[in-house]
Parts: structure tokens; sequence; C-alpha cells
């Protein structure tokens, strides 16, 4: 009876209704059915060794645990959805217009466009292949009507086609209205076609996992669950059309504000799996500022940059086109010449587009795919629709078109979007009891998986080392950072005016001011503000400092890029480094052909959780302030005695590190774990924190008499220890003296 109504169903004779069959004590049936159809070998891939480049996303190609490629191979053999997700990542100076071009590709009007603050995301769905230059924005209300119709189809395409066990037919998910159905290999189709109508009995249970799910000690929870699941898909369906054909993609829109304050927290953001959309305003091209902004933009992404053979995308028009993409926007078309020739216009504005693309490097342009010249305010629909087609037929050939991705997945994203609604913030607790309350449930290895890679993807915050909540909302986290990291304009006069005063000026995050931030807040986030405040450490945007003894002071935070305040005097006159009491090692320098903006910022942060920031003492005020300033830091080596200093300096190209000394005899082996402490952790943060597969340095030394600004890094380590050579500096010979080795020394450090 059972599977007489459901092979009625799927022919279309009759309604399948599986609240009835549930009445008719046939339930369980139905239920092992679904199960065995979401799990048998027949409806997964074929997977094979030397396909992972096809098959396994990035962020999980590229995580410590290599058995993760393993897992979620494993995975695809469950069933799969091609998924078409693209970042679409919008950067550019402030003012330039980025929000008013948002605008106007969604169809909007520009009237009433204010400032972004911070980070603003919109999710976006559009026709895959029959492109008709439409973007809808989905709202997030919707988010988990689509994922039922991703599933829906998914289940009622099996039912359609459901074949006996005995003669498996291979099969794979294919997007439609944005959701899954499933298409079997026609080869395969006619010789199992006759057979079907013979036999409809159920198919053997699918073969026992081989790793237990997180809680195998609730199948009947996890079967009712799914039972809720398939019923609500099912009475959802009038809002559902299973039989669109159409296929859709789905752009994440990522709108970063152009205030510099905010940069550390874009980079966040930044992958290399992303498209970009850089927008200038062409009529700054004589500003050098302006240039330079625009250069800071492509040198951050080329940072992110896949230089490896057949990672490129299927723009073979481009001469050496080198991923991620980008697409320059040239805004204020109507400001840069007073021509109404559509000829002269388009010559005047390439002319000054040229100002800003001339100083890039020749690998730098192999990311360039188009540009535009646009006016916001005067040009029609038809400008925007044209950016909106070339974006979507760049998007064909990037490596996330038709990425093969697990439905397992699928089911448990459902009941996180279902979740955000109520809350953006979670416990590991409930997602873990979500992941074992579905069709098929996670293993505890599955679901940290799941955790993992949608922490890459930023569509979830999620730390192993603090596991207690996962962040569901990144839009919400984005808005949480703004509230610390905020442009001046955004701030508020508040009765602890002289303490924001501060924060703004020197970095200093002070016990009231995060009770203002939090308190004007909604209340899930001040309800929370311990975890958001993990959140921030982890990701360095806040640093809380190793502290003297006898800091007395309210707990309180230092966020590095917002730090204003220079050293008023000179660095080494402030910490009384003279001649004749005190010595300068040399200058170990890190020399990069690009210092990504943010980096120094991570570093400050990891030498500050190992060391005691210094601190300054003004004895005419009476008063203490760490050494933390714009471009400089320095950390006491030896903290009870503060015989042993580092500096640390940094410049658009370098970061310059010495150890001041106040002692005759060095201790050598210091010098040696400093620097190689500083060089793990410019590794971890180039490589293993954000994947920036083109980002690397030079080490170089130079004269510890030098002055910092002079310091270019001009000399290589294999000069020879001990060996004579001529200080252009001192303007007299020196011998080199490696201290940062560990070496034997044979001679005193310059004084």
């Amino acid at each position: 009876m059972v599977w007489l109504g459901i092979y009625r169903y799927r022919k279309g004779e009759t309604p399948y209704d599986l609240a009835a069959q549930r009445k008719m004590g046939q339930y369980e049936e139905v239920m092992e059915y679904l199960q065995t159809v979401m799990s048998e070998k027949s409806s997964g891939v074929n997977v094979r060794q030397g396909v992972e480049d096809d098959m396994v996303p990035t962020e999980i190609k590229l995580m410590a645990d290599k058995r993760s490629i393993d897992l979620y191979l494993k995975l695809l053999q469950s069933g799969y959805e091609l998924k078409r997700d693209i970042r679409l990542v919008v950067v550019g100076k402030k003012g330039a217009g980025k929000t008013s071009l948002i605008r106007r590709l969604f169809g909007e009007e520009i009237t009433d466009v204010t400032s972004t603050n911070g980070i603003e995301i919109h999710k976006i769905k559009c026709k895959a292949m029959s492109d008709d230059g439409i973007w809808n924005k989905q709202e997030e209300n919707n988010e988990d009507t689509q994922t039922q119709e991703r599933l829906l189809k998914q289940y009622v395409g099996k039912l359609q086609d459901k074949r006996p066990i005995q003669e498996p037919v291979e099969s794979h998910i294919a997007i439609q209205g944005n959701t899954p159905v499933t298409s079997f290999d026609e080869s395969k189709k006619s010789e199992t076609e006759s057979e079907q109508h013979k036999t409809l009995k159920p198919p053997e249970v699918a073969e026992p996992r081989s790793e237990p799910p997180v809680n195998s000690q609730q199948p009947n929870k996890s079967s009712d669950q799914a039972a809720k699941d398939i019923e609500t898909m099912l009475s959802a369906q009038s809002k559902i059309d299973v039989h669109d054909k159409e296929e859709y993609a789905t752009f994440f829109l990522w709108d970063f504000a152009g205030d510099e304050e905010f940069y550390h927290t874009h980079q966040t953001f930044l992958s290399q799996d992303a498209m970009y959309l850089v927008v200038t305003k062409l009529n700054e091209a004589d500003d050098p500022n302006a240039r330079a902004l625009f250069r800071l933009w492509m040198d951050s992404i080329h940072c992110y940059s896949r230089l490896d053979e057949g990672n490129n995308t299927s723009d073979k028009t481009t001469v050496c086109a080198i991923d991620p993409p980008v697409v320059i926007v040239g805004t204020w078309k109507d400001a840069v010449t007073s021509e109404t020739d559509t000829t002269k216009i388009e010559i005047a504005c390439r002319k000054n587009l040229l100002k800003y693309t001339n100083e890039l490097a020749d690998d730098e342009r192999g990311h360039l795919r188009c540009e535009y010249f646009i006016s916001n305010k005067d040009d029609e629909c038809s400008a925007f629709q044209q950016i909106r087609q070339n974006i979507l037929n760049l998007a064909r050939g990037m490596r996330t078109w038709n990425l093969k991705y697990p439905l397992k997945f699928i089911q448990l994203e459902r009941r996180l979007q279902e979740k955000k609604k109520e809350s953006p913030i979670i416990s590991y607790q409930k997602i873990k009891d979500f992941s074992t309350n579905t069709l098929e449930p996670l293993s505890k290895n599955e679901l940290k998986l799941f955790l993992e890679f949608h922490h890459e993807l930023r569509a979830l915050v999620y730390f192993k080392d603090h596991p207690d909540y996962i962040i569901l909302d990144t839009q919400w986290l984005a808005d949480a950072f703004k509230c610390i990291v905020t442009a001046e304009k955004f701030q508020a006069s508040t009765t602890n005016q002289k303490k924001w005063n501060e924060f703004y000026h020197t970095g200093k995050l002070n016990y009231e001011v995060l009770e203002d931030i939090f308190m004007k807040e909604a209340t899930i986030l001040y309800k929370h503000k311990d975890y958001i405040l993990k959140v921030m450490e982890k990701f360095d945007i806040i640093i809380c400092p190793n502290k003297s003894e006898g800091d007395e002071e309210n707990p309180y935070y230092y966020v590095p890029c917002m730090i204003k305040a220079e050293p008023e005097r000179d660095i080494y006159e402030i910490f009384n480094v003279k001649k004749d009491i005190s010595k300068r090692s040399t200058w170990f320098c890190f020399k990069f052909r690009f210092l990504p903006p943010h980096l120094i910022h991570h570093l400050i942060a990891s030498l500050s959780r190992k060391y005691t920031v210094a601190e300054v003492v003004d004895q005419k005020e009476n008063k203490r302030q760490i050494a933390l300033f714009k471009g400089t830091a320095v950390f006491e080596l030896e903290k009870t005695t503060k015989l042993r200093k580092l500096l640390v300096k940094t410049y658009p190209s370098l970061i310059l590190i010495q150890v001041l000394e106040y002692v005759e005899e060095s201790n050598r082996g210091v010098y040696k774990n400093i620097v190689d402490f500083v060089i793990d952790e410019i590794n971890k943060i180039i490589s293993s924190r954000f994947q920036m597969s083109n980002v690397n340095f030079e080490k170089k030394w130079e004269c510890g008499l030098t002055k910092p600004d002079l310091v270019v890094g001009r000399n290589d380590f294999n000069h020879g220890h001990g060996r004579q050579y001529f200080c252009e500096t001192c303007t007299k010979p020196h011998l080199f003296i490696d201290e940062w080795s560990d070496l034997p020394s044979v001679s005193k450090i310059c004084k």
C-alpha cells in the first residue's frame, strides 16, 4: 500500500500524504525507504583519487588536518548538489560611490544613500544559464524556504526516479530553482526503466555506518524530527515549484565601508575564491592619495592570487589571467569632462583610469578582466544590466561554479537558518542536537568539518578553542565589529567623552567605553559581550596586552587599527637609550614586495600575548602609557629587570626589529628565540590564518645605529659573520655581528 502510494505520487496520479501514511501505522516503512534513498551508494559519486581539485573546495584542501579531504569525499558519496555560490566583494575609497553602485545594480533608487558603516552583506539570486540580467535580493526570512526547496526537490526527484538497488545507476544533483534534483546517467536509464514498473519492493537497507553519528542513542528522536522536516517541506509545496527547470546562481555581495579604520576588519572576510569590484572615482585620478588607495586594494587582492596551473578562469581572452578576478568600475563619469560626445567621454575616462593602473605590477594586471565607466546618477538601467550580465559570465569560469556540496550539510543548514531567525548565536550543544535530529545524522567528525568549512567561508564563526557558541549570522558579527572599530563620524558624545577621545587617539579601549558600546546595542549583543570579545581577540581586532605588575586599572583592551598616536619624542630618547650606557642590536629587516596593512596588527597582537608591553612614564604628569604607537611598539624582554627591550617598527614594505640592551653582556640565545618567534608568527599569519598565497619576504639586516626611518634593508645575511664591511651610516668600517644567529660572538656591537 505504501509503495503503491509512492508510485502513484511520483506518477502524478494522486498526492502523497505523508501524515496520512503515518496514521496508517506504515510510517516507519516510509522512513526506512527515504533513509535508504538518501544513503544508498547509487545516489553518490564515483570517487576516484586525483579528482580532488574538481570535487573538494579550496577551504577543505587548506585545512591543517588533511583527513578532511577524505571525509569530504566520503560525504559526497551520500549525495550532493551542484552549488553556484559566488562571493562578490565591493571595495574602494570612501565616497567613490560603492553603495550607490550596488543600489543601481539592484534596480533601486539612490536618493537616500548614506555611507556604509562597517560591512553590509546581501544575498542575490539570478538565473545561471539563460541570464536575463535581473538580480533578486533575497531576504533573510526566505532563506529557510529556499533550503526547504532544495531538499524537497531532492526527495521528489529521488522518489520519481527510484531504481532497484540491484542495478545501481550513477547520479548527481543538479540545481533547479536554486535547489537540487536527481538526474541519472541516460545510458543506464533504459536498462532499468522496464524493470522499475515490474517491482516496487523496498530496497535493501544501506550498509552500516563506519562511524556512529554524534548521538547514536536517539534513533527515534532523529526519525521523528526527520518526519516533521519532511511534513513541513511537503506542506510548503504550494509555495515551491518542484518542476522549475531553470538553474540559478547565488551571489553573496559584501559591501565594504571605505573608511580606513575598517580596513583591518575587512581582511577577515577576504578570500581567494571571491570576485572583486574595485570602485574608484575617475575625477580623482590626479590625487596621489586616491591612487595609493586603489593600489592598496589591488595589492591586497593580489595577496590571495592563485598561480597554480589549472586554477585560472575560463576567460581565455585574457592573457595570463589569474584569480581572483577583478572588475574595475570607474564612477563619477559625469565629472570627468564637459564633453557630450560619447566617444570623447570614453577616451577621457580611459585616460584617467590609466593613471590608476599604470603603477600596477605586471602580475597584478592578470587579475583585471574588464572595466566600466559609469555615472550612478545619470546612466540608464541598461548600463548596470550589462555589468550584472558580465559578472555572471565571469562567475561561470570560477572554480566555485558547480561545486559539489554534500546533501547531508543542507539538512543542518535548514535547521540553522530557522534558528538564526530567533538568535544570531547558538550554543555548541544545540547545534550538536540539530545535527543528530536529521534524516541523515552527521557524525562527530562530519559536524566538526561542517563547522570548520563554513567558518572558512564566513557563513558562520566557530573556533575550536572557544566552542561554547557558534555565531550563525556573520552580518551580526560585522555589526559587532563596527561597534568597536568605528569611524569618527559614527561616534556619539557621552559622559565618558574623555575616555572615548583616548580610545580614538591611542586605541585604548577602557571598560567604561565598552559598557557604553554594549549598553547602546541590542540586548543579545550585551548578553554575549564576553564571547564577542573573545571572538574579536581571536581575529586580533582587539588585544589584551600583558600588563606590568601593579597595574590595577579596570580591564581594558587595545585596538591596534585604531591607534593614531605617534611617539611624542624620539623613541630612543623616550626609553633613555644612550650610547654610553646601552647598545642597539643590528636591525633585523623583513622586506616585503607588498606588506598587507593588517599583518603588522596581527604580529603586534602575537607579541603582546608573549611579552609584556613596555610603559612610557610621564613624570611631569605622573601617568603611564603602554608603548603601543602607530607604527611603533616596545616590549619588555625581561619583565622584572627591564634590562632588555624589543623595538618593533613598521613601514610600507618593511617590518624592523631591534633589541635594546642596558647591560654589557649579550645573551645571544635571546636574539635567536625572538627572531624565530617573529618569523614563525608572520608565516602563520600569511599561510595559515589568511591563506595569502602570494605574500613573501626577504630577511635583511642593517647597522643598528641607522635611524629607523632610514633603514631600507640593504644587506644580505650571507655577508659572513665576523667579516668587515663599510657602514654607510657611520661612514667607517664595522665587523658584521650576526647576533640573530647562534654563532659565538667575536666583537661587541657598534656603539
